[in-house]
């Protein structure tokens, strides 16, 4: 997610994975252009390869494809997260006073190994409710290495006048079952 608009009374962030689905729309035209060549030239096998690629490679788009863009506007004390994927939009709001900072889930990869310097993916969320009461709200689509995320919740908080609110500080998901699975909490196998 990137900042569009920063003023005073508004802030504007959006997301898009259309790079991504781009890439991969040209993949699957150019797997059916093959395919379909293939069928024209006599080799039956190209009809159902043309017809998997349209069947798997569409289905993979439609779950891939996402816009999503943030509101938070003083005026109409609304924070508006609006998400748009292939079959529709899904528009949420949630007022200005109940949103308490912005922060950023963190998330340990699975493929690091090395304990005194993992590695995390980061999903820009903000936080909301009261104190005995809270919610995270994901704003990001999903999880990604980028730590752009930090500097974005940030300047959110700049914004919404909670300069100091502590971003990604909290332990990992993975970081908190490990530690239940090392007391021996966890599922017994």
């Amino acid at each position: 997610m990137i900042i569009h608009l920063n003023e005073p009374d508004r802030l504007i962030l959006r997301g898009t994975t259309s790079v991504i689905s781009a890439v991969l729309c040209s993949i699957l035209l150019v797997v059916v252009g093959l395919s379909l060549s293939a069928a024209v030239a006599g080799y039956t096998a190209g009809w159902g390869v043309a017809a998997g690629a349209v069947c798997i490679g569409g289905g993979i788009v439609w779950l891939v494809y996402h816009k999503t863009e943030v509101v938070f506007d003083r005026a109409s004390n609304l924070l508006t997260l609006r998400k748009t994927m292939l079959h529709g939009t899904r528009e949420d709001t949630i007022t200005l006073e109940n949103v308490k900072q912005a922060d950023v889930d963190l998330k340990r990869n699975e493929r690091s190994n090395n304990r005194l310097h993992t590695s995390y993916t980061y999903r820009l969320c903000v936080v909301t409710g009261a104190a005995q009461n809270r919610h995270r709200v994901a704003l990001s689509h999903g999880y990604t290495t980028s730590r752009r995320h930090l500097v974005t919740a940030q300047k959110i908080n700049d914004w919404l006048g909670v300069p100091d609110a502590p971003i990604a500080v909290g332990p990992s998901m993975a970081d908190v079952a490990e530690v239940i699975k090392t007391l021996g909490f966890g599922k017994s196998t």
